[in-house]
């Protein structure tokens, strides 16, 4: 099974954003003080689970970009509980849009996102606990901060 890459991910996100993405692999990190951000998706025909874990603020990163907030109204909007509208809903669409590039085989569809790992539940609780692949990237966004993305399967 190929997996995603570095070029294939900087490629979709940086047409998405309209600006310079750039993902590099990376070892995982034991444990992060970053607030984390989970895409919970299901891949068809076999109904596995897949997640997208990354730095909310990463997140918050690509989501701005793409609706135009710059860096500072991303940080700021981060910060309200619950997150702002506008910025959730682009939060949504990046992870949609980022389904593309999780599987190479069958259809990926995000099921939901969560920012607390203890609400992840079934087959996506267990993808979490212990996939059977990996895929670590540090990322960096043009004009905005950076942060960690991860794809596990």
């Amino acid at each position: 099974m190929a997996g995603p890459t570095s070029p294939s991910l900087s490629r979709l996100f940086t047409q998405l954003m309209g600006r310079q993405v750039t993902f590099v692999p990376a070892t995982p990190l034991p444990n992060t003080t970053a607030q984390q951000a989970y895409g919970i998706y299901t891949v068809f025909p076999d109904e596995t689970a897949a997640i997208i874990q990354c730095d909310l603020s990463l997140l918050g990163a690509f989501a701005g970009a793409l609706v135009g907030l710059p860096d500072s109204t991303v940080k700021e909007y981060l910060r309200a509980k619950p997150i702002e509208e506008i910025l959730r809903d682009a939060m949504y669409e990046v992870l949609n849009v980022a389904s593309s590039a999780i599987s190479a085989e069958g259809r990926t569809v995000l099921t939901k996102m969560v920012t607390d790992p203890a609400s992840i539940e079934g087959a996506a609780a267990n993808t979490l606990k212990k996939p059977a692949h990996k895929y670590y990237f540090n990322v960096t966004v043009q004009g905005y901060q950076g942060g960690r993305f991860s794809i596990l399967q």
